[in-house]
């Protein structure tokens, strides 16, 4: 293509309107990436990615890990996670995965995450509380617990009612060790 073909990108009366936005959509700019900097705007709101393909990732994503192919299905809720931060369930269902893989620490610091999203989130406070129970950390397990009991008072919820019969289980448990110790001695 000779040099003398080539069309500039804009026109000259193209320039202004293109690269000159006007102050309302210059201040809409300024407002989304102060958004996106301040991590309360995720990269497919920034991006605009269609919610409903997302959604369909996830449906993929869950139906890998409910088959248990965790390796493809981390894989799937790990790309969401990183495109949309903001969505409590991809980092409830990461910890999901990374408990049934027993990378026990990914899990509690992607329950977190999703607890900090969401903190009226049953599940991620009953699955933490399980993992810091199998550590035997009984003081943030029961801390968890806790936390769920509390968010469903009339036990309608199976994950709160969970938490109830573990934590029967907690005290079952520490009264027959204290037995133990007092038969011992």
């Amino acid at each position: 293509m000779p040099l003398d073909d080539r069309r500039p990108p804009f026109e000259e009366e193209e320039k202004g309107r293109v690269l000159d936005p006007h102050p309302a959509r210059r201040r809409f700019m300024t407002e989304l990436f102060y958004r996106f900097s301040r991590n309360r705007l995720s990269l497919a709101a920034l991006a605009r990615y269609p919610k409903k393909k997302l959604l369909k990732l996830a449906e993929i994503g869950y139906f890998k890990y409910k088959y248990g192919r965790y390796p493809e299905a981390l894989q799937v809720f790990e790309a969401l996670a990183s495109i949309d931060h903001t969505n409590p369930y991809y980092h409830t269902a990461l910890g999901g995965i990374y408990q049934k893989m027993g990378k026990y620490v990914d899990a509690v610091v992607e329950y977190t995450r999703a607890a900090r999203i969401h903190p009226k989130d049953l599940c991620t406070f009953v699955n933490r509380g399980e993992i810091y129970l199998r550590h035997k950390n009984f003081r943030k397990a029961a801390e968890d617990f806790r936390t769920a009991i509390l968010l469903d008072p009339d036990g309608k919820s199976l994950w709160a009612n969970r938490a109830r019969s573990l934590v029967i289980a907690l005290k079952r448990n520490l009264e027959l060790r204290k037995r133990g110790e007092r038969t011992s001695r």
